[in-house]
């Protein structure tokens, strides 16, 4: 009995430490030289955004996939005496051939929806994301939200919606992303 169960937590180690080597990103030459990344890093971590006339406030995270080849995206709406609930959550990919970033979330776990679309950063520094949202009976609309830098540190996010009449502001207007103290101290 006790070589069966030397044998086992042997086994049991070998497989442990082969499966962490199996999952190891090595680093990219391709992402090292042509940084494709590099236009969104000021995007990377946690934001805080009151919502104006309403007692919401709006989290949004980005963070990067091992070795940086990709960017998670998750937004959670927080209410007063609640946990967070996730809105969306998915990840954006460089895609060499379009010079933009591909992204696929899920939105309102499990509610079948999902948004898909690009993200391209405009030579002023904006980042755009164009949406097409796909509710789970197929209806889809189509949203374009933007980023750009604001004052002392803070990001400053819209979202549009294309409706017959154009693009029409959805929601509240611009919102001011504020970095989560712990965040920003990290990455310094």
């Amino acid at each position: 009995m006790f070589k069966e169960l030397s044998f086992i937590v042997g086994a049991a180690a070998l497989v442990a430490a082969t499966g962490a080597q199996a999952h190891a990103v090595p680093p990219s030459r391709f992402l090292e030289t042509a940084k494709p990344y590099a236009p969104y890093e000021f995007l990377i971590g946690d934001w805080y955004s009151k919502v104006p006339g309403e007692n919401l406030t709006l989290h949004q995270q980005f963070r990067w996939g091992p070795g940086n080849a990709y960017i998670m995206y998750s937004t959670y709406l927080v209410a007063p005496g609640q946990p967070e609930q996730l809105h969306f959550e998915g990840l954006m990919v460089w895609n060499g051939k379009s010079k933009a970033l591909d992204f696929l979330f899920a939105v309102q776990p499990p509610s079948g929806a999902e948004e898909k679309g690009t993200v391209t950063a405009g030579s002023d520094g904006t980042v755009v994301r164009e949406v097409e949202m796909t509710d789970s009976s197929g209806k889809a609309e189509h949203f374009r939200q933007t980023f750009r830098k604001g004052d002392a540190g803070t990001v400053v996010t819209s979202l549009t919606q294309q409706t017959a009449k154009g693009w029409q502001a959805s929601g509240p207007g611009d919102l001011v992303m504020e970095r989560h103290q712990a965040t920003a101290d990290a990455s310094r």
